[in-house]
C-alpha cells in the first residue's frame, strides 16, 4: 500500500485487481512487492506461487503470507 499509494481499505474493489495490469505498477515494482513481503513478513515466497502468476493481486500475496506465517507457527 504504502509503495505504490493504493489504498486498499478505502478502496476494497482493488484487492482483485491484477496489479500489473490495471494500475500504472511496473513490472520491476512488483519485484519490490515481492521483497517488501519477504522481509516484512520473515518468509519464503514459494516459487510455485510466482511461476503460475499467483503473486498478482493484493488478495492473493494477502493469502500467500497467511499461508507462509501459518506454515511457520506449525513447523
Amino acid at each position: 500500500m504504502t509503495r505504490f499509494s493504493i489504498n486498499f481499505k478505502e478502496n476494497p474493489e482493488m484487492k482483485d485487481f491484477k496489479l500489473l495490469r490495471k494500475s500504472v505498477i511496473p513490472a520491476r515494482e512488483l519485484l519490490h512487492v515481492y521483497f517488501d513481503v519477504k522481509n516484512i513478513f520473515n518468509i519464503s515466497i514459494p516459487e510455485e506461487s510466482i511461476m503460475s502468476g499467483r503473486f498478482d493481486t493484493f488478495t492473493h500475496i494477502s493469502d500467500i503470507v497467511c499461508e507462509q506465517l501459518s506454515k511457520d507457527k506449525m513447523g
